[in-house]
Protein backbone atom coordinates (compact mmCIF):
# COMPACT_ATOMS: atom_id res chain seq x y z
CA UNK A 1 0.00 0.00 0.00
CA UNK A 2 1.25 3.47 -0.89
CA UNK A 3 2.45 5.38 2.20
CA UNK A 4 0.13 8.31 1.51
CA UNK A 5 -2.89 5.97 1.21
CA UNK A 6 -1.84 4.11 4.35
CA UNK A 7 -1.62 7.45 6.19
CA UNK A 8 -5.09 8.34 4.86
CA UNK A 9 -6.50 5.01 6.10
CA UNK A 10 -4.97 5.38 9.58
CA UNK A 11 -6.07 9.01 9.86
CA UNK A 12 -9.65 8.17 8.83
CA UNK A 13 -9.77 5.49 11.52
CA UNK A 14 -8.45 7.97 14.09
CA UNK A 15 -11.34 10.32 13.18
CA UNK A 16 -13.86 7.58 14.04
CA UNK A 17 -14.52 5.80 10.74
CA UNK A 18 -14.84 2.04 11.08
CA UNK A 19 -12.09 -0.18 9.70
CA UNK A 20 -14.35 -1.15 6.79
CA UNK A 21 -15.38 2.41 5.92
CA UNK A 22 -11.82 3.76 6.21
CA UNK A 23 -10.50 0.99 3.97
CA UNK A 24 -13.23 1.54 1.36
CA UNK A 25 -12.66 5.31 1.28
CA UNK A 26 -8.88 4.81 0.99
CA UNK A 27 -9.33 2.20 -1.75
CA UNK A 28 -11.66 4.44 -3.78
CA UNK A 29 -9.17 7.30 -3.59
CA UNK A 30 -6.21 5.01 -4.33
CA UNK A 31 -7.96 3.57 -7.41
CA UNK A 32 -9.16 7.09 -8.38
CA UNK A 33 -12.74 5.82 -8.68
CA UNK A 34 -16.02 7.09 -7.31
CA UNK A 35 -17.69 4.56 -5.03
CA UNK A 36 -20.81 4.08 -2.95
CA UNK A 37 -21.91 1.50 -0.40
CA UNK A 38 -24.32 1.01 2.46
CA UNK A 39 -23.74 -0.37 5.94
CA UNK A 40 -24.74 0.10 9.56
CA UNK A 41 -21.38 1.00 11.13
CA UNK A 42 -21.87 4.03 13.40
CA UNK A 43 -20.55 7.37 12.11
CA UNK A 44 -20.77 10.99 13.24
CA UNK A 45 -21.07 14.17 11.21
CA UNK A 46 -17.91 15.42 12.94
CA UNK A 47 -15.92 12.39 11.74
CA UNK A 48 -17.06 12.98 8.15
CA UNK A 49 -16.20 16.68 8.41
CA UNK A 50 -12.71 15.89 9.73
CA UNK A 51 -12.21 13.30 6.98
CA UNK A 52 -13.26 15.73 4.25
CA UNK A 53 -10.99 18.43 5.66
CA UNK A 54 -8.02 16.04 5.73
CA UNK A 55 -8.75 14.81 2.20
CA UNK A 56 -8.99 18.39 0.91
CA UNK A 57 -5.85 19.59 2.72
CA UNK A 58 -3.87 16.69 1.23
CA UNK A 59 -5.16 17.30 -2.31
CA UNK A 60 -6.65 13.85 -2.86
CA UNK A 61 -9.35 15.37 -5.10
CA UNK A 62 -12.31 13.55 -3.53
CA UNK A 63 -15.08 14.22 -1.03
CA UNK A 64 -17.13 11.95 1.21
CA UNK A 65 -20.84 12.18 1.93
CA UNK A 66 -22.81 9.98 4.30
CA UNK A 67 -26.62 9.94 4.39
CA UNK A 68 -28.92 8.07 6.75
CA UNK A 69 -30.96 5.32 5.16
CA UNK A 70 -33.61 2.88 6.32
CA UNK A 71 -33.11 0.31 9.06
CA UNK A 72 -30.33 2.30 10.82
CA UNK A 73 -28.05 2.09 7.79
CA UNK A 74 -25.94 4.75 6.10
CA UNK A 75 -25.25 5.36 2.43
CA UNK A 76 -21.63 6.33 1.76
CA UNK A 77 -20.49 8.11 -1.39
CA UNK A 78 -16.93 8.97 -2.37
CA UNK A 79 -16.91 11.39 -5.28
CA UNK A 80 -14.27 13.15 -7.33
CA UNK A 81 -14.17 16.91 -6.90
CA UNK A 82 -14.65 18.50 -10.30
Amino acid sequence: MDKKIEELYNTLKSFGLSQLDASLVADCINMKKECSWQNNDPITDQAVEKANKFIKENNFGFSISVSPSRFDKYIWEVKKIR
